[in-house]
């Protein structure tokens, strides 16, 4: 499955039939491409435990719009891969978080490596490895596409993979502007190399490296991005609430690390 269709596929309503007893809700929670696959299976699992409730996760609006949207008053729930900057504190949101999602490493199908050194990916990044054969595989270019500046998956390789944040990325990349168009240009290009969240990789037509003989779903994977809910205080009852603490919980536990992620015990 590549990753368009599964983001069209994403564009979610998880709905379980209200029955006569019970009240019926819906919540729209928007913002970040990070975490979708993860989202909609703790939506489906909320859905299970609270008849008559509808989780929607639309395609991504990136955490910026998610804040500014609740902070707006637009929706009431919002997603973020990062913390809310000084710049944004005048909305006078909360946040919660309740996921880890690691940034995975991945490759087109056809490449024939499936391990790099941290160092090997610093000296790809860096244009200091430009061919394959250099790291084990066969000879060919290595096409590297990377993301956006204020991307979150960049922010958090720059923040915790040892000797990211050193590095002057190649003048050379190709820059993606969403997590749908990295999968897609990773899944067609033979050579490529790109990074991306975990969830959405394990359910793409890619090959995920390991990293220092690492999966990302190892303990002492390099780096992650944080998941958290964003709203206003007021709005922090009924459905809000419910979804979560049940969200925030051990009840869902399973549910996060099966879908490429780690939980996060929030406070």
């Amino acid at each position: 499955m590549s990753v368009q269709q599964f983001v069209k596929g994403a564009l979610v309503a998880i709905a379980v039939q209200a029955s006569s007893q019970v009240w019926a809700a819906e919540l729209t929670i928007v913002g970040t491409g990070d975490g979708i696959v993860v989202l909609n299976a703790i939506g489906v699992e909320f859905s299970r435990h609270q008849a008559g409730v509808t989780i929607n996760v639309p395609s991504s609006i990136g955490s910026g719009g998610a804040i500014k949207a609740v902070g707006n008053g637009e929706h009431v729930l919002g997603r973020v891969a990062r913390g809310i900057k000084e710049k944004e504190k005048h909305y006078g949101l909360d946040y919660r978080a309740f996921a880890k999602v690691p940034v995975a490493f991945f490759v087109h199908p056809g490449v024939a490596v499936s391990n790099l050194t941290g160092k090997q990916v610093l000296d790809i990044y860096s244009g200091k490895i430009t061919n394959w054969k250099d790291v084990g595989g066969s000879d060919e270019k290595i096409r590297v596409v990377r993301r956006e500046d204020d991307d979150s998956s960049l922010a958090a390789l720059q923040e915790t993979f040892p000797g990211f944040s050193g590095i002057t990325l190649t003048d050379k990349s190709k820059t993606t502007y969403s997590t749908p168009e990295t999968f897609e240009i990773v899944e067609r290009k033979e050579g490529t190399i790109g990074f991306g969240p975990n969830d959405v990789a394990k359910d793409a037509n890619v090959k995920i490296l390991k990293i220092d003989g690492l999966v990302p779903s190892d303990a002492g994977y390099p780096s992650a991005t944080t998941l958290g809910f964003v709203y206003k205080a007021e709005n922090n009852s009924s459905v809000v609430r419910q979804f979560i603490d049940f969200a925030t919980s051990s009840a869902v536990h399973k549910t996060i690390r099966d879908a490429g992620a780690v939980p996060v015990h929030a406070p």
